[in-house]
């Protein structure tokens, strides 16, 4: 039997070798960009270009500080998009957009729970002075710490607490336009991961509150009728359909069905 004392420094530079096989081999040059209000957005593209570390900070999100490692995608000729895995699902966190007719490329990061992206201006300074084994050494402690793999969860009741709250926001407008209480009830039961991850729900079950809160708005006549369709149920069924029944408004609503802002409409006007 060997000594342990000449198995450790093998087993050692076997430890290491395995490590330095995983490392992710980074291009030299990272690039720093800038936003208003102190964002700023670091990419590390890895030697082969298929992927980069990413780092979003100045943010008030559970992403701000956290280095990911995105992939590379092409969508067309002209634009290319960083994805990472976030609450779920592949999220495009960081685009660029080749503008010939501007004389260069536009960066655009998207910040989780926000419509529009914030468009960036590339620092040189901060670019020349940033230190990749830093980043380096983030990203591989924050994946030993999990922080990565946690943000990558579906969060079922994250987002329905998003969605109920936006649901709310409607309510609350509906309610103070037409000058009686209005509330949607939506049988969340009914509605899987996949469509709470892939669909803005509040967009779908919240548009009879919206044509509610418009109708009291523009036509002053509508408020009284208001206070008999106040109560909404909504649920996701196999195509759209709406009716009063024992004094409430039940709405089913179908992901593909177009024009939904029109049906309901058409159905408040027939009141």
């Amino acid at each position: 039997m060997r000594p342990l004392a000449r198995l450790l420094p093998v087993a050692l530079a076997c430890s290491f070798a395995a490590m330095a096989a995983h490392a992710i081999e980074l291009a030299k040059y990272p690039q720093v960009f800038v936003a208003p209000q102190g964002v700023e957005v670091v990419l590390a593209p890895t030697a082969d270009g298929k992927q980069a570390l990413v780092r979003v900070s100045g943010i008030n999100d559970p992403i701000d500080q956290v280095v990911f490692l995105s992939t590379r995608e092409s969508q067309g000729s002209a634009r290319e998009v960083y994805t990472t895995r976030i609450d779920g699902r592949s999220y495009g966190l960081l685009h660029k957009q080749n503008h010939a007719y501007r004389g260069g490329d536009q960066y655009v990061v998207y910040l989780p729970g926000q419509r529009d992206g914030v468009s960036l201006a590339f620092s040189d300074d901060k670019s020349k002075a940033f230190k990749l084994a830093d980043l380096q050494a983030s990203y591989e402690r924050q994946q030993k710490q999990g922080v990565q793999e946690k943000l990558g969860r579906f969060d079922r009741n994250k987002r329905l607490a998003g969605a109920q709250a936006e649901l709310a926001r409607l309510d609350q407008a509906a309610s103070a336009s037409c000058g009686t209480p209005v509330k949607t009830t939506v049988d969340w039961t009914g509605i899987d991961d996949e469509k709470l991850q892939t669909l803005s729900i509040p967009s779908f079950c919240g548009v009879v509150a919206s044509e509610i809160d418009s109708a009291c708005r523009n036509s002053p006549q509508f408020k009284p009728m208001a206070a008999g369709l106040g109560q909404i149920q909504c649920h996701f069924g196999p195509r759209l359909k709406i009716r009063v029944e024992s004094q409430q408004v039940v709405f089913s609503t179908e992901k593909d069905a177009p024009n939904q802002e029109e049906f309901v409409r058409q159905f408040l006007r027939n009141q």
